[in-house]
């Protein structure tokens, strides 16, 4: 018996001594490699503005023919956007159809996803949509005809929506709508806008969203090269040399502001 007794100290440490191996902490797994990003988002922000004025719906604005204009819906596409870099190549934007829409604030900064990294110098695109989705047949999306800015297939995509009242129109309800499409032919509608920020460049590193900052006059809807009096330019919904002279007139509505990186 005192034998037995005597050999249970030995078995209990040897048990004590197994269980502490078997207990090591495991070797610590390496740390991944850090994934460097090829790739980033850019924004292109909208602000609309009536001349010198922020531009807001229901508020009433005077053009430069001395008529005070209130405007209810502001709606324009924009487009096949193409992003150039320092280097001189260039990012187009897939699917590139985007309806910006005065009602609706988020509308009014387009997110560009996928933009390879590096820094870009200048940004191209079209108020309005191209000839070719204007025949292509039911679309999806911003093009959704549900969005309001379809006339038909034969006349495709109202390009620039603006409607609104005025105390000088000449409508009987004091009515201002302006509907302004044409897809091809002399009268089309698209029209293209160019800006280069060489100066400073929107910097795409992967891990921020640099905003490229534009302003919209509406004011220049209105103006030169064609002067507009809503006492007789009140109404506007078809292709043809008004229709056109309308367009001429948003060719500079659009301008560069500033980058923020």
């Amino acid at each position: 018996m005192k034998t037995i007794i005597k050999f249970i100290p030995v078995i209990l440490l040897t048990v004590f001594i197994s269980c502490k191996k078997d207990t090591k902490d495991p070797e610590p797994t390496p740390e991944p490699a850090p994934v460097t990003p090829t790739s980033g988002t850019l924004k292109l922000e909208f602000e609309h503005m009536f001349d010198t004025l922020e531009f807001n719906l229901n508020q009433n604005y005077k053009t430069d023919n001395g008529d005070t204009v209130k405007f209810n819906i502001l709606k324009y596409y924009i487009s096949n956007i193409v992003l150039t870099k320092n280097d001189n190549t260039t990012f187009m934007e897939t699917n590139s159809y985007h309806l910006v829409d005065a009602s609706n604030l988020s509308s009014t900064i387009l997110s560009i996803a996928n933009v390879p990294v590096g820094n870009y110098k200048a940004v191209s695109f079209t108020l309005g949509v191209d000839s070719t989705r204007n025949v292509s047949g039911s679309q999806t999306g911003d093009l959704d005809p549900a969005k309001g800015m379809f006339w038909s297939w034969s006349t495709g995509y109202i390009m620039f929506k603006l409607e609104g009242t005025s105390p000088q129109s000449g409508s009987t309800t004091k009515a201002l709508t302006y509907h302004i499409g044409g897809f091809s032919g002399i009268y089309k509608a698209q029209r293209n806008f160019s800006f280069n920020f060489a100066s400073t460049p929107s910097n795409i590193t992967g891990s921020n969203s640099p905003y490229i900052h534009l302003s919209v006059d509406i004011n220049e809807f209105f103006k030169a090269p064609n002067t507009v009096s809503v006492a007789t330019q009140y109404f506007q919904m078809s292709v043809n040399a008004a229709s056109k002279n309308y367009a001429d007139n948003y060719a500079d509505m659009i301008s560069f502001e500033h980058v923020h990186n």
